[in-house]
C-alpha cells in the first residue's frame, strides 16, 4: 500500500492508480534556455525517484514530462544570441542546445530518463490551437487585442478556482496579465495565445470567423495540453515544485476542466520543496543560485548530489551548503568502498546476512511507499552496506543489495565500482613486491600510476584498492 500527500485535498492519502493497467504521471520539466540549477534538479530527482516507487508498486508506469522550449524567456534568449537568424531557427538553436545539456545533466545526477517520455511545446502546437478554439467556443476565453486570454471570472461561476493554492477570488483585484510568469498572488486573466511582436518566432492560428492570429501558446496552456494528449485525462499524479502550485497548476486545472471538459485534471498533486541557499529559495532572478557544473568544478560528483537531496524528505525545505554535500558524498564513498568488496574478497556464504539484507530491502521499499520517506529508505541501506566486511561477505546478498538499491535509489554503485583491468592487477602487484623488497621510491612511483589512473591504494586493509575518479 502506497500513500502520498496530495495537495489537492492538501493530507496524505493512500494512492491508488485510476486504470488497473498503469499509473500515469506528469511532471513539469525544463525552460530550455540555459543550465538548470540545481534546485531545479533536485525536483527531477524526487519524480524520479516517485517514478521508481511506482513502478516497483504497481508495475507498467507512463511518466510524461515537458520541454518548455517557447515562452518568454527561449525568444527573449534566442533572439539575443542568433540575431541574425530567422526567428524560428534561432529558437530551436538555442533550445535544442540547452535541451540536451538538460539530458545529460538528468543522467549524471541518476535520472532514469529512458523510462520518460519526453514532449516539446513546439511539437505540441496542433493540440494547443484545438484547445484553445474549444476554450472560445465554450466562451471561458476571448480574443484581445495582444492575444487570446483565459477568462478566470466566468471559469469560477461554475468550477472552483485555487483548489490547490485557495486563492480566494474576491480578495483579489482583476486585471489581465501579459508575461508568462508572474510573482503576485493575483488570480488574473491569462494568456492562452499570445499574438507575435515584431521579430518573434510565430505559428499561423486560424480562429472559426477567419481571423488569422500568428503567435505562439502561453506557458500555463502548454502542460494542459501535454499532459492529458499524451495521458489523457484525468491521470493519476502530476508533480512539481511548490512554486508551480500557484499560478502555473492552478491555470492547468482551470484550462483542462473549463467548459464541457471532465472536472477533475490529475487525482493526485505532489509537490516538493525548496532547495535553499542561505535560507533562501535557489533562482536564477536573485543571483542565488548554483548549477551542476559548479559542483563538479569543486571535484563533487553529481551522484554526490543526488544523495544530498535524498537526506531530505521531498516536502521539507533542504539548505544546500558545501558541508552537506561533502558528507553526501563520504556516505556514498562508504557504500562504494564496501561494492568493491565483491571483486576482491572470497565467497563467504551466509543465511543469516542474506536474511538480513532481505529484511533492510523491505523495510527500505517500505519507506518509499510511505510518502516516499528518502531518509528512512537510505538508513535502511546504510545498515544493509554495514553487514559486510572483508571477513564476511556473501556475494550474491552484496549483489542484490547493490543492484536493489540502484534500481530504486538511483545511486549508481554498480556502475560506478567496476572491476579494475588486469594491468592494474599487475601494478598492484609489482608495488606489492615493492613494498616487500623494501624499495620505497619504486613503490611510490607505482602508487602514482596508479593514481594517475584512478586508483588508490590502501595500505594493509581490504579492500586493497578503491577508485577515486567518481
Amino acid at each position: 500500500m502506497m500513500q502520498l500527500f496530495n495537495t489537492r485535498g492538501h493530507q496524505l492519502r493512500q494512492f491508488t492508480p485510476l486504470r488497473p493497467d498503469s499509473v500515469r504521471m506528469y511532471s513539469c520539466g525544463p525552460t530550455v534556455y540555459n543550465h538548470a540549477h540545481i534546485g531545479n534538479l533536485s525536483s527531477y530527482i524526487y519524480a524520479d525517484i516517485l517514478r521508481r516507487t511506482l513502478k516497483q508498486c504497481f508495475g507498467t508506469t507512463k511518466h510524461v514530462m515537458n520541454i518548455t522550449d517557447v515562452d518568454d524567456k527561449t525568444i527573449r534568449d534566442s533572439l539575443a544570441k542568433y540575431p541574425d537568424r530567422p526567428p524560428r531557427q534561432a529558437l530551436q538553436r538555442l533550445t535544442g542546445h540547452y535541451q540536451q545539456i538538460f539530458l545529460d545533466e538528468m543522467r549524471a545526477v541518476g535520472n532514469n530518463i529512458d523510462d520518460i517520455t519526453l514532449v516539446k511545446a513546439t511539437d505540441s502546437i496542433a493540440e494547443i490551437q484545438q484547445l484553445i478554439l474549444r476554450l472560445l467556443e465554450q466562451k471561458v476565453a476571448y480574443v484581445a487585442s495582444d492575444g487570446i486570454y483565459f477568462s478566470v471570472d466566468t471559469y469560477a461561476k461554475k468550477r472552483q478556482y485555487g483548489q490547490l493554492s485557495h486563492i480566494d477570488l474576491h480578495s483579489h483585484h482583476q486585471e489581465r496579465i501579459v508575461n508568462d510568469e508572474y510573482d503576485k498572488d493575483n488570480p488574473s486573466d491569462f494568456a492562452l495565445w499570445k499574438k507575435q511582436k515584431p521579430g518573434e518566432p510565430a505559428w499561423d492560428f486560424t480562429l472559426t470567423d477567419g481571423t488569422h492570429l500568428a503567435g505562439r501558446p502561453g506557458w500555463h496552456i502548454e502542460c494542459s495540453v501535454m499532459s492529458s494528449h499524451n495521458l489523457g485525462q484525468p491521470f493519476d499524479i502530476h508533480t512539481g515544485g511548490v512554486d508551480l502550485i500557484f499560478p502555473h497548476h492552478e491555470n492547468e486545472i482551470a484550462q483542462s476542466t473549463a467548459g464541457d471538459q471532465p472536472e477533475l485534471y490529475a487525482n493526485f498533486f505532489v509537490h516538493n520543496e525548496h532547495l535553499l541557499v542561505d535560507g533562501a529559495k535557489m533562482s536564477k532572478s536573485a543571483h542565488n543560485f548554483f548549477t551542476l557544473p559548479d559542483l563538479i568544478s569543486r571535484n563533487y560528483s553529481p551522484l554526490d548530489f543526488r544523495v544530498l537531496v535524498l537526506q531530505s524528505h521531498y516536502r521539507s525545505a533542504t539548505n544546500f551548503s558545501w558541508q552537506s554535500l561533502t558528507a553526501a558524498h563520504n556516505r556514498r564513498h562508504h557504500w562504494q568502498e564496501v561494492a568493491v568488496l565483491r571483486w576482491q574478497v572470497s565467497d563467504n556464504p551466509s543465511q543469516e546476512q542474506t536474511e538480513q539484507v532481505h529484511q533492510l530491502v523491505e523495510q527500505l521499499v517500505s519507506a518509499l511507499e510511505n510518502d516516499l520517506d528518502t531518509p528512512g529508505a537510505l538508513r535502511y541501506l546504510d545498515q544493509a552496506y554495514n553487514l559486510f566486511s572483508p571477513d564476511q561477505t556473501d556475494l550474491a546478498a552484496l549483489d542484490l543489495l547493490i543492484e536493489t538499491g540502484d534500481q530504486l535509489l538511483g545511486i549508481k554503485v554498480g556502475e560506478t565500482t567496476p572491476d579494475i583491468p588486469p594491468e592494474d592487477y599487475e601494478l598492484i602487484a609489482q608495488r606489492q613486491k615493492a613494498r616487500g623488497a623494501k624499495d620505497w621510491a619504486k613503490s611510490d612511483r607505482l602508487r602514482d600510476r596508479l593514481a594517475d589512473r584512478h586508483i588508490t591504494i590502501n595500505d594493509g586493509v581490504t579492500p586493497i584498492w578503491s577508485r577515486n575518479n567518481d
